[in-house]
């Protein structure tokens, strides 16, 4: 009792700075719970989560084949995957007990008509040399449209597209809709690319939106229209198919841009995928594999890696800089005009451990209280403030995060507590008793002049 009330005593004498020691242990105490829970959430959506993904895998011309792409020559359409490569692809992943599901999307040029006039675009060539001002996109199920080539969207009037009837049903953009007076139901008409008076009959079913950013030469930079995203009218693969659009025996711009999307298992499938798939000699150069799957989950989690990444320099700095100030004040806590305190209570009979229990208790007092609302402010806050941080992701602090604030935290006091402590046993008791005489005495001042005073008087 006599411990615990000197050391209260001793915390008031000096009340800013006991409350300020109190207060950085808060901080650094509520940034670590709120740190640690970003750091816990982003290390399980790169690990856990990301490895339980489902990965789509595609095979696409690479940058350097799309850079020789020139929407007037039809020549580019010998860069396009085949059936024949495809299957060539699929039986060497399958002899290597990869299993997977796939579904496709294909497109060709189409020609315009009087009921379905394409958006212009810069240049105005020819339909000849294009194949048509409009592209005609098909989807073998609604999961090939998520990984839409020209981005995603939605229908906004009438009816999505039927994948496992066939119809007639087609969507059309809001933007061609309105040039061209269309409305769901409407009729309209396309035509071959590569033989005009070959046309195809449709109805409009619904009119879509996109959701997201045109990728680059897909939006009004176009260069032709065909390749304005606009432009494209959707179908389904039975319609495609039943118009003889899918076909091994065109030429030119009649040969459909073939797109397989194989689904895997999981990332790590996706990655024996990709190494089967090179080792079955893929030109490399000519074509690379993605999935867009994986990149769209990697670009989700993307403020979370961020968010992640400034929790990691804050939580440094603040154990750092934190830690520092702590330790600085803990020391001034201990020293400053404790001298004479610390001698006279030796005198009067205290034991250098007694003493040192109490300022060690001090620096309990001052930092164990202010850690532990920290860790529980923290731990309420967490969730709302780290998924703010993490741009809606979630984020919610786990039992290991809070178990390991607690344990280094209390470290961190136990350690605080113990410098305190070895203030009093480095005490060295005799410097209070140090004789007056064993001071240097200043001949050229004052105390010269007092001792030749007393020099004269003795005389």
């Amino acid at each position: 009792m006599f411990v615990l009330k000197n050391a209260w005593a001793a915390l008031g004498r000096v009340k800013w700075r006991t409350a300020l020691t109190a207060l950085l242990a808060l901080l650094v105490s509520f940034s670590a719970a709120v740190d640690l829970a970003v750091l816990r959430a982003d290390d399980t959506a790169n690990n856990e989560t990301y490895q339980s993904q489902k990965a789509s895998a595609m095979i696409r011309p690479s940058a350097k084949t799309m850079a020789k792409h020139d929407g007037a020559d039809s020549s580019y359409t010998a860069n396009y995957m085949t059936w024949e490569l495809y299957s060539k692809y699929a039986e060497a992943v399958q002899k290597n007990n990869v299993t997977f599901d796939y579904t496709l999307a294909t497109s060709v040029p189409v020609r315009a008509s009087k009921s379905l006039q394409a958006i212009a675009a810069k240049s105005d060539t020819s339909e000849d040399k294009t194949g048509g001002d409009l592209t005609l996109q098909a989807f073998y199920t609604a999961e090939a449209a998520k990984v839409n080539d020209y981005g995603t969207f939605k229908v906004v009037k009438g009816k999505n597209l039927s994948y496992k009837t066939e119809n007639d049903g087609v969507l059309v953009s809001q933007s061609l809709a309105k040039k061209n007076n269309l409305k769901v139901g409407s009729k309209v008409t396309v035509g071959n690319p590569t033989k005009a008076s070959t046309t195809y009959k449709a109805t409009v079913r619904g009119i879509y939106e996109y959701t997201d950013d045109a990728p680059a030469g897909y939006g009004s930079d176009a260069k032709y229209a065909k390749d304005n995203r606009e432009n494209v009218v959707y179908t389904t693969y039975i319609n495609f198919a039943k118009d003889g659009l899918d076909t091994t025996d065109a030429k030119g711009w009649g040969i459909p841009d073939l797109n397989i999307i194989f689904t895997l298992t999981d990332p790590a499938t996706y990655n024996k995928f990709v190494r089967l798939v090179k080792k079955a000699k893929l030109d490399t150069s000519k074509y690379t594999i993605s999935s867009p799957s994986l990149d769209a989950y990697k670009k989700r989690i993307a403020p979370l890696d961020s968010a992640a990444a400034s929790a990691r320099v804050i939580l440094l700095v603040a154990v750092i800089v934190g830690g520092l100030a702590l330790l600085a004040l803990v020391l001034w806590a201990a020293i400053a005009g404790r001298r004479d305190e610390i001698g006279m209570a030796m005198i009067s009979g205290v034991t250098k451990g007694r003493l040192g229990w109490q300022f060690m208790l001090e620096t309990f007092m001052m930092t164990v209280p202010g850690w532990i609302i920290g860790l529980v402010a923290g731990a309420l806050l967490a969730k709302p403030i780290g998924t703010a941080w993490a741009g809606g992701q979630a984020v919610a602090i786990t039992s290991a995060s809070v178990w390991n604030v607690i344990w280094y935290g209390l470290g961190a006091c136990l350690v605080l507590g113990i410098i305190a402590f070895m203030r009093v046993g480095f005490f060295d008791l005799s410097q209070l008793f140090a004789s007056r005489s064993d001071k240097p005495v200043d001949m050229t001042g004052t105390d010269a002049a007092e001792t030749t005073n007393r020099t004269e008087v003795d005389a």
